[in-house]
This record gives C-alpha cells, sequence and structure tokens, in this order.
C-alpha cells in the first residue's frame, strides 16, 4: 500500500462638526486630507489541548526537528544517507534522522533510521524485508479495495494516483450505504464514508470492508463476530474484531490500515475529535434532565455542578525534549483558555511525569474549576523538574488518574456513577518502565464499572483519545490505549506541535459561536479583521469637502458604536459608507443616532471652541448583519456577554464589573489603528490612567489648541472621560487621524472588552513629529457613563444589560 506523506488604533483626536470645523479646538483625528484637518492644523479627529474530561496529555516521546540552536550531532557518519529528491533531518539529538519528501511524495522505504550503537544507520528495508541501498520520494498512491462484497468498482487498478476517483455500485436487491464516489486525497488516503452494500437481512448491518483492509467473516447474527487484518508492514487502527451487538450495533469501532508516514490532518483530527465529545457532552446534559438546543451544542454548556473531569497529563520524558514540551504546555494552556471562554467551567487534574509522576492538581482542589488558577499552574510546569530521572513510566501516570478518581468515588458515591470522563493521552506510544500502560486502562474501566454489563455497558462514561505526535509514533500502541466505538475515532496521529496546536483550534470550531462578543481568531492563517472582527470603517462624503474617516465597533447585528463628531446633523444616510470585515461592500444606514446630550458649541460662549462630552453615537443599520469570523461583536460593558467573559458569577453587578474592568490604577488596554498604505489593522497597547496619575493626565489637556485660555481642566475634561498618553509608566502610543469612534479595549482572559470611544488628543504625533511631546494624551468616552443611553437604544439586541 502506498499512501500519504507523510494593529493599533490611533486615538481620534476631537473632531469639528459641520461650519465649526474652522475653529482651533483640539485635535481632529479623521481623514488628513480633509479641509477641516488643514484648518485647524493639528487637528486630529479623522484619524491592534470541555466540561470535566480526563485530558491526560501524555506528550510522551515525542521528537520533532531539534531547534536550530540545539545543533544535534549524530555520533553515526552522515555519509551516504541522503534520500534521492528529498531531504532530512535529525532527531532525538543525532540519534536519528527523519527523511523529508515534497507535497505529494512520501520516504521509500522507510521513513525514520536511527543511529545504532556500533556507529551505524539502521538498515534501509521494504515492507517484505528486502534491503535497500538508498531512499528514495516516491509518489503517494491510495490503496485499492481487496474486497468489495455485494457489488462492483470502478475503475479496477493496482493503485491510484491522487486525485483518482472511484465509483461503487451495489447488485440489485442492496443498499448502498456510505460514499458511492471516493477521490484519492494528497495523504494517501481515500475521502467519503466507507462503500458498503446491505441487504439489512443481519441482526446488524453490514459493517463493511475498508478500503485497504480485509475482512474474515460475512455472518452479521446477535453475538456474530468479524475480524479485520492489513497487509504485512501496514499497521491497523481502530479495532480488529467486532462483534455484533444487542440493539443492533457492531463493538468497536471501524478499522483501517495505516502506513508509518500517513498523518491525520488537523482539519481531520478536529472534526473527529470534536463530533465523539459532542456525543459525551450531550450526554451529559441529557442526563442532568437537559436538552441540549442548538445554543447549548454551540457553546458547549455544562451543568455548573460538573458531571465531568478533565485530567491533563503531560509527558516530561528525555525523549520529548524541552521544545516540544513547552509545545505541548502551550496547547494545554490555550486549551483551558478557549474552553473557559465558552462559558464552561469543568474540574481540572495535571499531572507531569518521566520516571516518576508529578501531580499538580488534583480534582479534588478546591479551585480544580478556577481556569485562570489552572493556567497558572500549567504555566508554572518546568521541563527541568523530570530531568534527573527521565524515563518514560506512562503507566504510573495513568496510575495516578486511576487514584484521583478512586478517592472521588469514596467522597461522592451518590454521583460518581453520573459522572463521564474523557482521557487525552498525547504520546508516542513507547515506554521503557513500569509496564504496560494497557493494563492501567484496564483499572481505570473496572473502576468505572465499564464493559462487565452485556445489558448496561457504561462505554459512554469513558473516552480515551490518544494523540500521536510526530514521526516515532509507534501506532500499535497507541491504538491500543485508544476507545474504540461505533462511528467515533478516538486515536490520531499527526505531523508536529503545530498541527497538534491547529486540532486544539479547530476542535472548538469558533463558527459555531459567532455570537458570543468578543471572541476573535488569532492562530495562524488569520488576517487582520479575524483578529479584529469587530472593526468597523466609516466613510463620510460631504459635498465640496471631500471625504472624512471614522472607525467604530461591531457591538450587535444591526448597530456600530462610534463618535459623535465623525457626523453632522445634515449628513444625509446615502452620504455615510460603513464597511466591516475587510469587505469593500458599503452597508447601507437607516439613522446615526447621537447622545442627546452632545453639543460640540455647548461652552463656545465661554471660550471654549469644542466641547466633547458625550461624544458617542450609534449607527443602525439597514439590513442584520451575517457574522462570520471576521465579523463578530465586541463585548460591552455590563452586558451578560461581558459577564462571560470575565468568568464573573451570573449575580454580579455593573458596579462589581466595573471594577473589575476600571479599578484605580493604571490599566493595560488597546486600540487598534490602520495603515492605509500597508492595508493593515495594528494593536497599540497603552495603559489608561485612572490612579495616582489620572490628575497629571487630564491636566495636559490644556495643552490642546484652543484650549490655551481654559482655566480649570474640568471645564473640558468631564467624568465622563478615560485619559491615555504621556511617557509613565511607558511611552503611550498616541491615536492618529481617522481613528475617531474606534474602541478602547481591555483584553481579558481570551476576550475582548470596549470600554471607551476614541474622542480627541491633545497632539497630532502623526503629523510628522518623530518624537511625542510628555503631554500628548488622547480622551476616550468611558462607556460606563454613558451605560443608560445605551441600554435604551440597544434594548432590542438581547445583550442582556445587567
Amino acid at each position: 500500500m502506498q499512501a500519504g506523506e507523510s494593529p493599533g488604533l490611533l486615538p481620534a483626536g476631537r473632531g469639528l462638526v459641520g461650519e465649526e470645523r474652522r475653529l482651533r479646538g483640539g485635535v481632529d483625528r479623521k481623514n488628513p486630507g480633509s479641509w477641516a484637518a488643514k484648518a485647524m492644523g493639528s487637528s486630529r479627529s479623522c484619524r491592534p489541548c470541555l466540561a470535566p474530561l480526563i485530558l491526560a496529555l501524555l506528550s510522551g516521546g515525542v521528537s520533532m526537528t531539534p531547534l536550530p540552536e540545539a545543533g544535534p550531532q549524530s555520533t553515526c557518519s552522515l555519509e551516504g544517507v541522503e534520500i534521492k529528491g528529498g531531504s532530512f533531518r535529525l532527531l532525538k539529538e543525532g540519534q536519528a534522522l527523519e527523511y523529508v519528501c515534497p507535497s505529494g511524495f512520501y520516504p521509500y522505504p522507510a521513513q525514520i533510521r536511527t543511529c545504532r550503537s556500533t556507529g551505524s544507520w539502521s538498515t534501509l528495508k521494504t515492507q517484505d524485508r528486502k534491503i535497500v541501498k538508498r531512499a528514495e520520494c516516491k509518489a503517494i498512491r491510495c490503496p485499492r479495495p481487496q474486497d468489495f462484497e455485494n457489488g462492483e468498482y470502478w475503475p479496477r487498478a493496482a493503485y491510484y494516483n491522487l486525485s483518482d476517483q472511484i465509483t461503487f455500485r451495489c447488485y440489485d436487491g442492496y443498499t448502498l450505504r456510505g460514499s458511492a464516489n471516493r477521490t484519492c486525497q494528497e495523504n494517501g488516503r481515500w475521502d467519503g464514508q466507507t462503500a458498503i452494500c446491505d441487504d439489512g437481512a443481519g441482526y446488524c448491518p453490514n459493517p463493511g470492508i475498508p478500503i485497504g483492509t480485509r475482512k474474515v467473516g460475512s455472518q452479521y447474527r446477535l453475538e456474530d463476530t468479524v475480524t479485520y487484518y492489513c497487509n504485512r508492514g501496514l499497521t491497523l487502527r481502530g479495532s480488529q474484531q467486532r462483534k455484533c451487538q444487542e440493539g443492533g450495533s457492531w463493538s468497536g469501532t471501524e478499522p483501517s490500515c495505516q502506513d508509518s508516514f500517513m498523518y491525520d490532518t488537523p482539519g481531520e483530527v478536529a472534526e473527529a475529535f470534536l463530533s465523539s465529545l459532542t456525543e459525551t457532552i450531550e450526554g451529559v446534559d441529557a442526563e442532568d434532565g437537559h436538552i441540549p438546543g442548538e445554543q447549548q451544542k454551540r457553546r458547549i454548556v455544562l451543568d455548573p455542578s460538573g458531571s465531568m473531569n478533565i485530567y491533563l497529563v503531560l509527558d516530561g520524558s528525555d525523549s520529548i525534549g524541552a521544545h516540544n514540551f513547552t509545545g505541548a504546555k502551550n496547547c494545554l494552556r490555550d486549551f483551558i483558555e478557549k474552553v473557559a471562554s465558552y462559558g464552561v467551567k469543568p474540574k481540572y487534574g495535571l499531572v507531569t511525569y518521566a520516571t516518576y509522576p508529578k501531580v499538580l492538581i488534583k480534582v479534588s482542589d478546591a479551585k480544580s474549576s478556577d481556569a485562570d488558577w489552572v493556567t497558572e499552574q500549567v504555566n508554572q510546569i518546568n521541563y527541568e523538574d523530570h530531568k534527573l530521572k527521565a524515563g518514560t513510566n506512562t503507566k504510573k501516570a495513568l496510575l495516578e488518574i486511576y487514584n484521583m478518581m478512586s478517592r472521588e468515588v469514596n467522597t461522592l458515591p451518590e454521583t460518581w456513577n453520573r459522572t463521564r470522563h474523557v482521557i487525552i493521552l498525547m504520546t508516542d506510544g513507547l515506554h521503557n518502565m513500569g509496564g504496560d500502560p494497557v493494563s492501567a486502562i484496564h483499572d481505570i474501566r473496572d473502576l468505572l464499572d465499564i464493559g462487565r454489563s452485556r445489558k448496561n455497558p457504561r462505554e459512554d462514561y469513558l473516552d480515551i483519545y490518544v494523540f500521536g505526535v510526530g514521526p516515532l509514533v509507534n501506532q500499535e500502541n497507541i491504538n491500543a490505549l485508544a476507545s474504540k466505538k461505533d462511528k467515533e475515532q478516538h486515536v490520531f496521529k499527526v505531523k508536529d506541535m503545530e498541527d497538534l496546536e491547529n486540532v486544539f483550534i479547530q476542535m472548538l470550531d469558533e463558527s459555531r459561536t459567532l455570537g458570543l462578543c468578543g471572541m476573535v481568531w488569532e492562530h495562524k492563517g488569520g488576517t487582520d479583521y479575524h483578529k479584529q472582527p469587530w472593526h468597523t470603517k466609516i466613510s463620510v462624503t460631504r459635498p465640496s469637502r471631500g471625504h472624512e474617516n471614522c472607525m467604530g465597533a461591531v457591538v450587535s447585528e444591526y448597530f456600530v458604536l462610534t463618535a459623535a463628531h465623525c457626523f453632522t446633523v445634515e449628513d444625509e444616510a446615502h452620504s455615510i459608507k460603513v464597511s466591516v470585515g475587510g469587505k469593500n461592500q458599503a452597508l447601507q444606514i437607516e439613522e446615526v443616532i447621537f447622545h442627546p446630550n452632545y453639543d460640540l458649541n455647548a461652552k463656545k460662549a465661554e471660550g471654549i471652541p469644542e466641547f466633547y462630552d458625550y461624544d458617542v453615537a450609534l449607527i443602525k443599520l439597514r439590513k442584520k448583519l451575517t457574522y462570520d469570523q471576521t465579523t463578530r461583536p465586541i463585548c460591552l460593558p455590563c452586558t451578560e456577554g461581558s459577564n462571560q467573559a470575565l468568568r464573573l458569577p451570573r449575580l454580579t453587578t455593573c458596579q462589581q464589573q466595573r471594577e473589575e474592568l476600571l479599578p484605580a490604577k493604571d490599566i493595560k488596554a488597546l486600540f487598534v489603528s490602520e495603515l492605509p498604505k500597508e492595508k493593515k489593522l495594528i494593536r497599540k497597547e497603552v495603559y489608561i490612567k485612572n490612579g495616582e496619575k489620572k490628575t497629571a493626565c487630564e491636566r495636559d489637556a490644556l495643552h490642546a489648541p484652543g484650549y490655551d485660555k481654559v482655566k480649570d481642566v474640568s471645564e473640558v475634561v468631564t467624568p465622563r472621560f478615560l485619559c491615555t498618553g504621556g511617557v509613565a509608566p511607558y511611552a503611550d502610543p498616541n491615536t492618529c487621524k481617522g481613528d475617531s469612534g474606534g474602541p478602547l479595549i481591555i483584553h481579558k482572559k481570551s476576550r475582548f472588552i470596549q470600554v471607551g470611544v476614541i474622542s480627541w488628543g491633545v497632539v497630532d504625533v502623526c503629523k510628522g513629529q518623530k518624537q511625542p511631546p510628555a503631554h500628548a494624551r488622547d480622551f476616550y468616552i468611558n462607556l460606563f457613563q454613558v451605560l443608560p443611553w445605551l441600554k435604551e437604544k440597544l434594548k432590542d439586541e438581547d445583550l442582556g444589560f445587567l
């Protein structure tokens, strides 16, 4: 069988409205080319590894490409080890090498060679044990069906090249299940599902013959068994033997035959894993008396009492290496954060191991369901903890999970039999001490009373997922550890740590939770708009005055929040262009809603040419937005969404949320600015001066053009403003023209919450000045101060204001 190869928003200064833009009251952060900006000089207004699961992350023996600085030196000579058509890289400190081929090719006759104690490399042998002198890259091909019952397929060939198609048809009297047409993919596997021709005469349906396997057994009565085999050199994944059970289902999982260089893609793993895991979660909800509706499924919501446990077990043995250990640790941390961001509060256990296991968190710990605390413990894991005893004792690590379970059985006897468990192992399947880890799995199954009763096997209460990472994986061993359930996959082999991280990203499919506020798609492959999906561009066209630009943030399916000074009362809806998600399509506007207390000219008679108090507005769209990964809402304060984002108790008050987001000190925040020439969005980090530096920050407002005669800063800086800028504690970046109306954001617990709207600035630092002065400050409308207005105007948007 030949198969598979293997932005920172620049603060918008104060804007001018209508003819009043001729006044020199502040910095207009809109379009620098506007006549208003020129008239004002410094104007800126137009200016970024689910409920309690047994997450046993055993990254045992995962060996990847070493870091460049590691410079592994092999004790075997590298002369003559080259591969025709490809390259190689050293693994395990030079004690192994991996052949690498271009896409569409695989290393023949082997992907891995090891350095023997004699100083020579392991011999290159084919699957039928013939010796080959030199490795070469051969074209990937998909296997042919070994057999197909009760029908026929075409074209018939000894092998199939990439993109070749095969079609299945059943004889009369038989019904086709699975895929009638299948295509050979780049990884040497066929797409689609196993084609099966069945007449329905058996007690169980025909289990089929997956392409590449051979099946013994053609009777499908109750208690009948079928057995599957692979050709020599291939490893069977799934169940070798399956039994027809009561209810008409087959035990185990569908088998497949794998070559050593075949990998699952992150997408395949995520889909299969999430699909299986969802079954477990929905079972929990149903048992707790809940019917898992669409919203529950999307958000993976679990009962607060928790009926699953997550145990994280991370291999720190010598074979994994510091680089991969850190990668696996990051996977765990990101996974915990992502799970928590969906409103799920599982209980966690955490174990690292090598020769001996080290229990860092027990599910019985008081804070085991506190994602922040668990993340802190994960961050403190150190690869050096196991340096002196760096063997691989996977069995002993699994027995620590058994011990945790056993203690829970004794302390929670009434609820324990309803607790579901999911074990996730990340390992290469190798172990060099402690005995066979499969025996520990048997002990866990016995403890949970799984598989004893034919009528009630309780298989739903334990899922063991095994992830093999890298080229050194022993596929037979990892298959032996994994659960085997009908129509589910529990064992996976991924190419490297990057693919593993992508698995965890994809298994919690954010496309299913697009309505959750403050969520972003920050991993590899994401655009600037994936990372700032609320970002809105606003353009206002006025006859004889050209275009002026502002920004805003999507806050619901019908509304964008921005600054009031971006518009005049004379502006017509058709002159305002709004675009979201980086799309060129302009959205139609129904109306612009100003805060009723906003009046730019309110203090003109007092010698204050521009007054930006209550500088907020809502743009109401004519048509409902369609959320996608580049168009999603930001969180507003004092809403149920921000409560969930901050992981606060359900009964948290608005005042408590304010204390969480805006404590009396310097607060790290960010804004997003657009670089028009580069067509990029960049985040810029600033500090809101909300403590002892607040007074000095606000006082610098008097340096703004037009405010030089103001005696009391409170005349222009009201309690509605937040202030950033200056050089202490750090030199904050400043906003620029075109940034008006953009959000001031707190990034907390993997979510983004808007606390302010960019309004005006003291100095136009983007007008050629290399070094901004210490008094360069920016001012934002504090959303906590305009909540009654937001609550009234957004009352039909289902935001759940507190």
